[in-house]
């Protein structure tokens, strides 16, 4: 039997809503009992103990709940060729996964359950002025989010996102600016297609897409 000492975990930040991953090696435990994961934007992810490197717990951060939830494995579930997910205590929804990974990858690829399915799942298609053009709008929102390009001029990247018939708006939940993306037509969504970084800014009286915000937008090369 082939004794695996390296696994990766992948979860997603509640700070900056991306999905962090991190190689974690059964040897970062030698000679100390606890290990702590950031992600890249420098927030805490998940805290992982053990007393004798037999039993883990795992001390992870929600993202759904935005509480911490406590999970105990065997050594041999965590450093295995079997994925692992981690759940929500509160909401049972998969918050990350634990794994080789190509397990890991593929499981997240998985569970990106496209936003245009999810709103057709739960009946929102009469809901919107113009559904293909708010579903790729909001596609793209997130992969921005993911790519850590979704922020405020704050600094902050923990933005709230409010979906209407034919707008989402964007709001900083540490300082509350506030930006407004249109989705009605083409011209909306060819503005979001172009749009490589979008920043919250200060107020900006007159502009469109809010009264009381404005973005920093870069365009993709």
């Amino acid at each position: 039997m082939i004794l695996s000492t390296m696994t990766v975990v992948a979860l997603r930040c509640p700070a900056c809503g991306r999905m962090d991953f991190h190689a974690l090696s059964l040897f970062a435990f030698a000679g100390r009992k606890v290990h702590k994961l950031h992600c890249s934007c420098g927030a805490g992810l998940m805290t992982v103990g053990s007393k004798d490197r037999r039993r883990f717990w795992l001390q992870a951060h929600c993202i759904m709940c935005e509480t911490q939830h406590l999970h105990w494995f065997p050594r041999e579930q965590l450093w295995s060729s079997q994925l692992t997910e981690l759940r929500c205590a509160e909401t049972l929804v998969e918050i990350g996964f634990i794994g080789p990974r190509e397990k890991v990858k593929t499981a997240i690829l998985n569970q990106d359950k496209s936003l245009q399915e999810m709103a057709e799942n739960l009946g929102l298609t009469d809901f919107f002025e113009n559904p293909e053009v708010m579903y790729a709008v909001l596609e793209r929102l997130h992969k921005l989010a993911e790519e850590g390009a979704l922020s405020c001029s704050c600094g902050s990247f923990q933005i709230n996102v409010e979906v209407y018939p034919e707008r989402v708006e964007l709001r900083c939940e540490a300082c509350d600016n506030t930006y407004v993306c249109y989705a009605e037509s083409d011209k909306d969504l060819q503005a979001m297609k172009r749009c490589a970084e979008l920043q919250i800014q200060g107020a900006a009286p007159g502009h469109r897409e809010s009264s009381r915000g404005r973005r920093r937008r870069k365009k993709s090369p």
